[in-house]
């Protein structure tokens, strides 16, 4: 009932520190680049392009100089060749002022994130937000948060941002094409610094290419195999996979494709990360919703263990999985569903000869981790999901898989 009720309210609702430093070496040639050129490019002649807003946002996205560090951009987390998530072979995110702060959650893809609006919640459901608890209403909010958080670049302030923004070659081209006066004021900068972004990720085609094998199947281009073609029947099989309750596969009744998210919030009971520095302490827990980055629904326990489903479009590129990190491929995603609760031995340090099940929670409020199909049998159980349907899932979410020209 809660996935139907949830689908209704959809329908309408419209090695670590060590690559980071070369991603970030890496991101400013791309600025200098950038720099050199007005941040508009070439026209196909040689001659250079006026800049645009476009241009301006993409050239911020990557702009390492607007971290306290000088290594960080908003590239150096969502990198385009991995679907503009954590970078190939990013465990975690690491930044801050001497890029040795480490993040405990993995950076999500920006992904087809022009269809989700603002956070709202309807009775005991959540929906929309950006970022994995939802506390930025806008892909125009959400910059701000790591823009001044001291894990990731680490600007002691708002003026600070600002102060690092008037340095850059190309200000007045940032300046002008955003409109903005001569004596704009510092919350006038910052607020079109985060347009800005936000220009790049709506307007950019890399955020939404929609050109997946699964895109041209659609199409009538191409066929699936029969591999595939059993993965997308388990996935739509509410008996089954059940995916679709959350990651709805369907085509729009206007004829938009699917972006298999349906923007709202689940307590997966995932195991606790051991590599996660925050997870030292035993009495240390990332509860999504209620805490502790996002902190206005810290009374709303029923929230608690509660992250932003995300789009499986082009999952298989984002590795590592879940918000925690704590799982490294896409089969031992998919075989998480199969066998959390039929095999919890697998997931789970076992504690006194029992499981410690749903550990990354308190025990108080593991009864918040969803049951619905494929959860909710019994250890020993026989699986909902064999291990040929598992295969068959990962064969169907793979060709979900942008074409995307940064991998050519």
């Amino acid at each position: 009932m809660r996935n139907l009720f949830a689908a209704t309210i959809v329908d309408n609702y419209a090695t670590r520190a060590g690559r980071m430093v070369l991603h970030a070496l890496t991101l400013t040639l791309v600025s200098l680049m950038l720099a050199a050129c007005g941040s508009g490019g070439f026209n196909e002649n040689g001659t250079e392009a006026a800049a645009t807003r476009l241009s301006i946002g993409k050239a911020l996205f990557n702009e390492v100089t607007l971290s306290a560090s000088g290594q960080q951009a908003c590239a150096t987390c969502h990198a385009d060749e991995t679907a503009h998530a954590d970078p190939l072979g990013t465990t975690l995110p690491v930044g801050g002022l001497t890029m040795d702060q480490e993040g405990f959650r993995s950076s999500p893809s920006l992904r087809y994130l022009a269809a989700n609006a603002a956070f709202q919640r309807v009775r005991d459901l959540a929906f929309g937000g950006f970022t994995w608890d939802g506390r930025a209403d806008s892909l125009a909010d959400q910059p701000a948060i790591p823009l001044l958080d001291k894990s990731e670049m680490a600007n002691e302030n708002l003026g600070a941002v600002v102060a690092r923004m008037r340095k850059l070659s190309y200000f007045e081209d940032f300046r002008r094409v955003y409109d903005l006066p001569s004596n704009a004021t510092d919350q006038q900068i910052f607020d079109a610094l985060r347009l800005a972004l936000a220009t790049y990720q709506l307007e950019d085609p890399s955020f939404r290419l929609f050109n997946s094998k699964f895109d041209r199947f659609l199409d009538g281009k191409v066929t699936l195999t029969a591999e595939e073609s059993r993965g997308l029947a388990i996935f739509n099989d509410a008996t089954k996979g059940n995916c679709a309750s959350c990651h709805p596969s369907q085509v729009g009744p206007d004829g938009s494709k699917p972006i298999f998210t349906n923007f709202s919030y689940a307590a997966l009971g995932l195991p606790r990360n051991p590599i996660i520095k925050a997870n030292a302490n035993p009495n240390f827990y990332d509860m999504g919703l209620c805490g502790p980055k996002r902190t206005d629904l810290a009374n709303r326990q029923g929230f608690c263990g509660q992250f932003k489903v995300p789009t499986l479009r082009n999952i298989a590129v984002t590795a590592p999985y879940f918000h925690n990190a704590s799982v490294a491929t896409l089969e031992q995603a998919v075989s998480f569903y199969a066998t959390r609760d039929i095999d919890p031995a697998r997931w789970y340090p076992v504690v006194e000869g029992r499981p410690d099940v749903f550990n990354d929670l308190p025990l108080r409020l593991r009864g918040n981790v969803i049951q619905t199909a494929p959860f909710g049998l019994a250890p020993g159980s026989a699986p909902l999901l064999s291990t040929q349907d598992v295969s068959d899932l990962v064969a169907f979410l793979r060709t979900l898989t942008d074409d995307n020209p940064a991998n050519r």
